[in-house]
Formats: structure tokens, C-alpha cells, sequence
């Protein structure tokens, strides 16, 4: 019954300002709620560009509708402090958020993921990031740091996403847009052996206050090494229903097959000499994955007053053999069955002497049950290594108050997190004889989220916030990968404290957005993978981990001439990250990186280069092990006739050799994955009203 008091207690903590809201008289027509062109949303309360404080980047269509990238890791690995790392072109993804996936060698922990307002991160704290396609993204706003955990725990960050634009005026009409692209697989030369294709079609109809939008998307990639072949098969339906973006309902159904091979890391050596070998090759290792999921929501506006309800299930099935080695190989046979409810209400009241004043409350409850099978690779008399049955329930309120007077902004939240998770099972033991695996886990949260800032002059804001957060062990490390038992693992709890400062200079012909920040993080109970007997891993609570670091970002647009426009945009950010009696550096994080993003417009074409470059980093937490520097320069142009736009380009246009996902800790060196070589590309965008 205590869980059921905690539930009860959390729910009482999101309405307990109600008659506090009710007693306030003095409103007028300005409010904070309103939904305008210029406005972030990622923190919670929609807020005017201008006056937020803190890291919030927002990426547009243009930039993820970029007609050359089938995944989001161009798009994010344009902002500081965000690192997206693939196996080959459109494989298996990796996402850090200021190191923030040290203890994730796969898949997507610690960043929470939110599209069109449903909660997609699971119970246990993993992120479905397969299941985006930037093609179908109006939108997309990151939020970095522990202040991300204004949507629930997790100390990496936020991607808040959107998939549809705002609704027409008009009474009627429709729209079809497809979308084509061929590239060559990435061998030493501009060779068309084995061409990659991705092809989608949107088609989107309204009459009246009813809009209706059916998208399909279908690629095929070979990949450049050996074994590295991925594919994706995905549909979804979209049923809107409203008169303005504050007045609506949603309803969000999709499914998803898809498959990526995984090669393996390789050593120095190989990867030198011989960057084509999989030694995932000769165990299969691949992933296929299957989801399903339907969602609803409902948004709604009345003069001060907003409130939004998202229901979100979702049924997915995951086959993994894996293996790189005659140590290190198995089958994982894995089901999930996930959904999440998020309520969040806000009012906005003007006090007497002019400050804005707005609460706000939200409520996210989700509810995880998986069956996870692990054998031996080639298995076929029913036996297993260990198999366990996990049931998790994560309850996340929290009551927020915005004060605004003049140059002035505060925000403070305080939210009750808990978390509970049941696992039964049994697992071999070094006897050979099974033995049980019995995790009850629980933990209670309090918190708080603290952010003031200030317009130093009409175009400046400085901004100081603190955030505190946890970190829950997923269901994947609940067992030893090398004794099948229990691990028992704590929550990770992080604290941070972020402060800097932003700006925008204009002039006639030009636009100059810039912004620049310092944080420290400090993460308690920290949990790390070592490497264990043979090339496994162990993994523990470790403390001592902690992230420093500054960055930097300015995007600039410049009016030449009529129909002649300059855009350019970089970031830049100086990492300090380490891990006390474990590593003096941070391993998989390098010292510092940058990108510079460029597109000139001259009426319908336009022209593109984009660098990007990562200082050295360690591999090793004894930090005798470092990967070299590495840059990458692409280079594109288009042309727009009509409806259509073409563009054609070439990705890594200097053939540069470096790893797009390291393997820290590898043992035997085994630390790379050659990222493809020199790639050409073409794609069409078409639209037809």
C-alpha cells in the first residue's frame, strides 16, 4: 500500500496551487501561454525567444528536412555540447549530451524524448531515437543538462520534437509531398557499387477543422564495411482536430521494421589497414526491431487558463544476436510493452505593480513491462543464460512558478519523482545449475529546478540556473554480463549549476544571434562500465564523475542583395570532464569540438559547407590511449523549379579517415568503427497543393 500512498501524494502535489490559481482577480490579455512564431516551449511554459535564460537551441525544418541526412546526427551534432555518433550511414545511434551516455555503449539513456507533446522514453530511462525521421520533423528543440529534467529524470537533457506544422486557415485543401535520395555507400573513390535509397511520401488533407496526414518511408543502406547493412520500413497516420494550435486533438498512430547489422570495433591496426572487417561478421550480430504505438491528446485554452492531456502505448520486439568475439557472443530475445499518460495545466495572473505571474503543474506517470531472453548464440535445446520478467512504474509531479517584471524573469520548480520496478527471473550461475535473479527496487526523488535571468540591455540576457536530477539502472543492467546475477544497482543523482549569457545583434541587412555558457555537473553513484574478464564488461556505482565545461554558439544572417542571402552558424565547445579514482579525462569525450554550417542563397540556388572537428579524446580510463583528431567537410548545392528542389553533394569531400563511434574501454584495442569514406549523394523533393 505504500506505493499506492507516494502515487496519491505526487497527484496531490501537481493540484495543490488549484485554489491558490482561483483567488487571483487581476488578469488581463497578455499572457504568458500564448503560443507565438518566435517562442520556445521546451521549458515547460512557452516563452518568448528573447527572454529565455539558459541552453535551449531550436532546429527548424530547413536544417532537419535537410535533404542529405537520413537520421538527426547532422542536425545535432551542429550544437554544442550534443555529440550523435552512427555505425555507417543511417545504422545504430549513440546520443551524449555533455557526456552524459558515458555508461550507454549502445542505445539512448539519460535524454528524455518528447514528440508533439508525448512522453516516447520508457519507464527505465531509454529513448526510442530510432523511431525519428527528420524528414518529418517541423521542429525540434534541445535542452541540455539536468535542467532537462523538468520532464522527468534524467540529467542529459531534452528533445522536444515536432512533427507537424500549424494547422491552415483555410476551410480546404491538401497537399502531397515526397521525397527521394540515392548515395553512393562510401568505398575510397566516388564508386556507385552499391547505392543506399530512402523514399517517402506525405499526404495531407483539411476540411473544415479536420486534417488528416498518412506518411510512409522506406531506405536501404549496404553500408561501407562489411556487415553493416541497415533498412527501415515505417507508416503513421495523423488526425487533427481544432482552430488553433491551443485548441486541439490528436490522434498519432504508427508502426516501424527495421534492421541494422552491427560490424564491431576494430584496432588500431585494422582499422588502418583493413577498415572494411566486421568481426561482428561471423556471429550475425544485427539488431531487428518492430514497434507499434497509438497516442492521444487533447489541448485546451480558455482565456488564462491552459491545460494538455497525452496518452501514449507502445509494443515493441527486439531480436539481437550479437558478438565479436568467441568470449563475447549470445542471443537477446526482447519484448516491451510501454505507455505513458502527461498532464500538465498553467495559468497566467498580472499582480497590481506589474509583475506576470504563471504556475504551472505537471504530471507524468509511465508504466514498462519487458521480457528479456539471453542464450547462447547458436542454441537450440531451450537453454538460457538468464531470463527475467520486469515490471516498472515511474510517477513524476512537479509544481513551477514563472515571475516576470521588466528585465527580470524567475523560474522555480519543485517535483516528486518516484520510481519502482519488480523483477523475477533466473540466470545460470558459475555451477552451471540456475540459480534466482530478484531485483525490488524503489527510490523516492525530491527535485528542484531554480533559473533567474536578466536583459542587460534591450539585445542581452545574462541567466543563471541549478538543477538537480536521477538517473535510474534500465532494465539492461539489472544482470552481470559476465555471472548472470543480480547487480542491484543505486540511481544516479546529478547536480548542476549552468550560468551565461546571450545576445542578438541587428542592422539592415543582417542578423547576429550569439550565446555562450559555462556549467559544472557533478554526478553521485555514477554508473560505469570496466572492463571485466575477458573482453566483458563490469559495471558498478563509481563516484567522482564530474562534467565542466564551456560553450559556444552564433548563427548570423546576412541580406546581400535581393534574393542573395549569407547564412552561417557555429559552435564550439571546450570540455573538462573527469572521473575521480577512475580516469583523469573522461573517456569517449573529446577536449574540444566545433562546426561551422554555411549556406549561400542566390534566388533558386543555393550553396553549402559543413565542417565539423573533434579534438583528441581518451579511450582508456587509464588514459594511455588516444584517438586522434578528425574533421569532416561536406559540400552541397541546389536548385529549386516549381514545386521541386534538387540537390546533390558529397559528404566527407576530403576523404578523411577517423571513427564515428569509439568503443572506450575496448579490450584489445579493439576501439573503432571507420566512419564511410567519400559519399556522393542526389535528392528530390517534390510538393504538389
Amino acid at each position: 500500500m505504500k506505493e499506492i500512498h507516494i502515487v496519491l501524494l505526487s497527484i496531490a502535489l501537481v493540484f495543490f496551487t488549484k485554489e491558490t490559481l482561483q483567488s487571483q482577480a487581476m488578469l488581463n490579455g497578455q499572457d504568458t501561454l500564448t503560443f507565438e512564431a518566435a517562442t520556445v516551449q521546451a521549458l515547460r511554459i512557452p516563452a518568448p525567444a528573447d527572454r529565455v535564460g539558459g541552453n535551449v537551441h531550436s532546429i527548424t525544418a530547413t536544417t532537419l528536412q535537410n535533404g542529405r541526412s537520413p537520421d538527426l546526427e547532422d542536425a545535432l551534432n551542429s550544437l554544442p555540447g550534443v555529440r550523435m555518433e552512427t555505425r555507417g550511414f543511417g545504422g545504430s545511434r549513440r546520443l551524449q549530451i555533455r557526456s552524459s551516455g558515458i555508461r550507454a555503449p549502445f542505445a539512448v539513456r539519460n535524454v528524455h524524448m518528447l514528440m508533439d507533446g508525448f512522453v516516447l522514453t520508457n519507464a527505465s530511462g531509454i529513448s526510442p531515437l530510432d523511431l525519428w525521421n527528420p524528414q518529418w520533423m517541423s521542429r525540434l528543440e534541445v535542452l541540455k543538462g539536468p535542467a532537462g529534467a523538468i520532464y522527468g529524470s534524467g540529467y542529459g537533457g531534452v528533445l522536444l520534437g515536432e512533427s507537424l506544422g500549424a494547422m491552415r486557415e483555410s476551410n480546404t485543401h491538401f497537399r502531397v509531398t515526397g521525397f527521394t535520395r540515392v548515395a553512393t555507400s562510401g568505398s575510397d573513390s566516388l564508386s556507385f557499387d552499391g547505392i543506399s535509397s530512402e523514399a517517402g511520401f506525405q499526404y495531407q488533407t483539411q476540411r473544415d477543422s479536420v486534417e488528416w496526414t498518412l506518411r510512409g518511408v522506406w531506405s536501404q543502406t549496404p553500408g561501407d564495411r562489411l556487415h553493416q547493412s541497415n533498412r527501415r520500413n515505417q507508416a503513421e497516420l495523423h488526425r487533427r482536430r481544432g482552430i488553433s494550435a491551443a485548441n486541439m486533438t490528436h490522434l498519432w498512430a504508427g508502426w516501424m521494421d527495421a534492421s541494422w547489422e552491427l560490424p564491431g570495433s576494430l584496432n588500431a591496426n585494422d582499422a588502418t589497414n583493413s577498415p572494411s572487417n566486421s568481426p561482428g561478421e561471423d556471429y550475425d550480430a544485427h539488431v531487428d526491431r518492430m514497434r507499434t504505438w497509438i497516442g492521444w491528446s487533447s489541448l485546451k485554452e480558455s482565456g488564462n487558463h491552459k491545460s494538455g492531456l497525452w496518452l501514449y502505448v507502445q509494443h515493441s520486439e527486439k531480436e539481437n544476436p550479437f558478438g565479436t568475439s568467441p568470449f563475447f557472443n549470445g542471443f537477446k530475445d526482447e519484448a516491451e510493452q510501454f505507455g505513458s499518460m502527461r498532464l500538465w495545466r498553467a495559468q497566467t495572473a498580472m499582480r497590481p505593480n506589474g509583475t506576470k505571474i504563471t504556475w504551472d503543474q505537471t504530471a507524468i506517470v509511465r508504466a514498462e513491462q519487458l521480457s528479456l531472453i539471453e542464450s547462447d548464440l547458436m542454441s537450440s535445446d531451450g537453454t538460457y543464460r538468464y531470463d527475467i520478467k520486469s515490471n516498472s512504474a515511474n510517477a513524476w509531479a512537479s509544481s513551477g512558478l514563472r515571475m516576470e517584471k521588466a528585465a527580470w524573469q524567475l523560474d522555480i520548480q519543485a517535483a516528486l519523482e518516484w520510481m519502482k520496478r519488480k523483477t523475477e527471473g533466473n540466470g545460470l550461475n558459475d555451477s552451471e545449475t540456475y540459480a534466482l535473479i530478484s531485483e525490488d527496487y524503489e527510490h523516492l526523488s525530491v527535485l528542484p529546478y531554480f533559473s533567474i535571468s536578466r536583459a542587460l540591455t534591450k539585445n542581452t540576457r545574462a541567466f543563471l540556473q541549478y538543477g538537480k536530477a536521477s538517473s535510474h539502472p534500465t532494465t539492461f543492467e539489472l544482470v552481470d554480463p559476465d555471472s548472470y546475477a543480480a547487480l542491484n544497482l543505486l540511481p544516479e543523482r546529478a547536480n548542476a549549476i549552468e550560468y551565461g549569457w546571450k545576445g542578438v545583434l541587428t542592422t539592415n541587412k543582417a542578423t547576429f544571434n550569439y550565446s555562450v555558457q559555462a556549467y559544472h555537473q557533478m554526478i553521485s553513484d555514477a554508473i560505469a562500465s570496466v572492463p571485466g574478464d575477458n573482453d566483458g564488461i563490469y559495471i558498478d556505482n563509481v563516484e567522482g564523475l564530474r562534467m565542466t565545461g564551456t560553450e559556444f554558439y552564433a548563427k548570423g544572417n546576412f541580406r546581400i542583395s535581393d534574393g542573395h542571402i549569407l547564412s552561417i552558424q557555429g559552435q564550439a565547445s571546450l570540455n573538462r570532464h573527469t572521473f575521480e579514482n577512475v580516469a583523469e579525462t573522461l573517456p569517449g569525450t573529446p577536449l574540444h569540438s566545433s562546426s561551422v554550417n554555411a549556406i549561400y542563397v542566390a534566388n533558386k540556388w543555393s550553396f553549402g559547407l559543413m565542417h565539423f572537428w573533434n579534438d583528441k579524446m581518451p579511450l582508456h580510463n587509464n588514459k594511455d590511449d588516444w584517438s586522434n583528431a578528425h574533421h569532416r567537410l561536406d559540400a552541397w548545392t541546389a536548385f529549386s523549379a516549381g514545386n521541386s528542389t534538387w540537390q546533390v553533394g558529397v559528404r566527407n569531400l576530403l576523404n578523411a579517415q577517423y571513427s564515428s563511434w569509439y568503443q572506450t574501454n575496448g579490450f584489445g584495442g579493439k576501439y573503432f568503427n571507420p566512419a564511410p569514406a567519400r559519399m556522393a549523394w542526389l535528392s528530390w523533393k517534390w510538393v504538389v497543393n
